[in-house]
């Protein structure tokens, strides 16, 4: 019998120190999946500290398989980000059609000389709207299709590639303007 195997049956048993070595190896997948969606930390742990009491508590979730118990846990982590997204009253997507200049993808400048950092990207994606930064991270995070998110935000998926587009120009937009203030300053 592995740890794994072990953990599962005292979480079943309600043994504390098993629900801890439960929660202490999942919490950090569980986070980063929902601040992927809220970008916002308190809002995150709030949401992972939910998840993973909800597997606790009703043992019928557990699942045998660390890695399926893992993408579970996750998965409702998703879920319950875009439902606090969606309780948000700042959470507005843009009604619309898809105009040919819109759907198309744009290639840049060809600035390819200058990588963004990591905490260049983070920071501009925290600076975009929700509805984009739900969506870009869902896609690209998450590796969810558009017609999984379009579910997920009970929106159209012809709108969910509009809205992927529009965050991804923002996207780029942000962080040309941060390499432009870095080239300023060097």
């Amino acid at each position: 019998m592995n740890d794994y195997t072990e953990i599962i049956r005292g979480v079943r048993h309600n043994r504390p120190s098993a629900q801890m070595k439960f929660y202490d190896m999942y919490a950090a997948a569980v986070y980063r999946s929902a601040f992927a969606v809220t970008a916002h930390g308190d809002e995150a742990e709030e949401i992972m500290q939910d998840c993973i009491l909800k597997v606790l508590s009703t043992t019928s979730l557990l699942h045998e398989d660390a890695e399926a118990m893992r993408r579970i846990l996750c998965r409702m982590a998703v879920n319950k980000a875009i439902d606090a997204l969606r309780r948000r009253k700042d959470f507005v997507v843009a009604a619309g059609r898809c105009e040919e200049a819109d759907c198309e993808d744009d290639d840049g400048d060809g600035d390819t000389d200058a990588t963004p950092g990591i905490d260049d990207i983070r920071d501009a994606i925290g600076r975009l709207p929700d509805i984009y930064r739900s969506i870009i991270s869902l896609r690209l995070f998450e590796e969810m299709h558009f017609g999984e998110i379009a579910c997920r935000l009970n929106i159209n998926p012809s709108t969910v590639r509009v809205q992927y587009t529009r965050g991804i120009s923002k996207l780029r937009t942000y962080l040309k303007e941060k390499q432009n203030d870095y080239e300023r300053y060097a």
